[in-house]
């Protein structure tokens, strides 16, 4: 017999094929909003943040389900993939005595739009559901497409520039906490998730990295920092 999920949503091929659209619009936005970017710089991010990327997606599973359950577990953490390489390119910076700031402008749009789009994956495969049935997924969707928006428009504007991405993480954060509640997910200490700990985690990090950035603005007498 079929269960509720099955009959309610569609399989899973669905899931793949939303995942890859999700990319696909990821890589046209990039390509058609594309942020000032050193070349150098660039090819300096990419390698951390995609290994931080890599762990930091996994990291939150293995918090929630332990290592025994991780076979049967194969979902990654989008937060723990974001938070992972942001922890990662700063890792690199400092011990290469690199001293530059700003960063992640070029990819708030591009994260922005798949993971509204991926979602959708998830509706259709049945996952990710939140307390009693509730499509927790679609609280994702319209976060992701309303700071979509909003960043498009400080693109134009040319407003908060070189600060998208912590300005992004922040407010992902604190979305991710309060939303987490609905959410299904194992209780791991003081009746919150690993999800939750995490989302506090960024919170204290991403609002020290803006008051970091900010007060270096001040100093230099710039208002905003360089973007990579």
């Amino acid at each position: 017999m079929r269960s509720m999920t099955e009959e309610l949503f569609l399989p899973s091929p669905a899931y793949a094929l939303m995942m890859a659209l999700g990319l696909a619009a990821a890589g046209t936005v990039f390509r058609l909003f594309p942020a000032e970017q050193s070349p150098d710089r660039k090819g300096f991010v990419l390698a951390p943040a995609a290994l931080g990327m890599l762990l930091g997606a996994k990291l939150p599973v293995i918090a929630s389900y332990g290592w025994d359950n991780l076979p049967a577990y194969a979902g990654k953490s989008l937060l723990g993939g974001l938070m992972g390489a942001y922890l990662a390119v700063r890792l690199a910076k400092w011990s290469s005595g690199i001293r530059w700031v700003g960063g992640g402008d070029a990819y708030v749009l591009p994260v922005c739009i798949a993971v509204a789009v991926g979602r959708v994956g998830c509706l259709f495969n049945g996952c990710c559901r939140g307390i009693g049935g509730f499509p927790a997924p679609v609280l994702e969707i319209l976060f992701h497409l309303a700071a979509f928006v909003v960043v498009l428009g400080w693109r134009r504007n040319r407003r908060h520039v070189g600060s998208w991405f912590p300005i992004y993480m922040l407010a992902y954060c604190v979305f991710r906490f309060f939303s987490e509640f609905v959410r299904v997910e194992p209780r791991i200490l003081a009746g919150l998730t690993a999800y939750h700990w995490l989302s506090l985690l960024g919170m204290a990090l991403f609002t020290a990295e803006l008051r970091c950035r900010r007060k270096r603005n001040m100093e230099t007498g710039h208002e905003h920092a360089p973007v990579e």
